[in-house]
């Protein structure tokens, strides 16, 4: 499909990243969720690391200044996404590793 704008083609794209969200073309959210899923997983080794040294209210900061602000960013876009649910089995993880000091 072409895009014309006066004379000049413009250009299409199957994915775009606008505001820190990844949409392609059928809106299916796979790559962003991809994206989160590598933020998420660094997230989770990053608390299961500080856990031995740290307080559980330090361990509970970390999640909301970190993963949690991940998580809820757009979620409102892509949390109803049929990928979404891998987003949501690393966050319960990361609640678990938090919760068995």
């Amino acid at each position: 499909m072409q895009v014309l704008f006066g004379n000049r083609k413009i250009a299409t794209a199957q994915i775009l990243k606008f505001w820190g969200l990844t949409i392609d073309t059928t809106l299916t959210w796979k790559n962003h969720i991809g994206e989160l899923t590598s933020r998420m997983n660094k997230a989770c080794y990053a608390i299961r690391l500080i856990k031995p040294f740290m307080s559980l209210d330090v361990l509970r900061s970390t999640y909301f200044s970190y993963a949690h602000s991940i998580l809820s960013y757009g979620i409102i876009f892509w949390g109803n996404s049929s990928y979404s649910y891998d987003i949501f089995k690393i966050q319960k993880r990361i609640i678990r590793i938090i919760m068995n000091s």
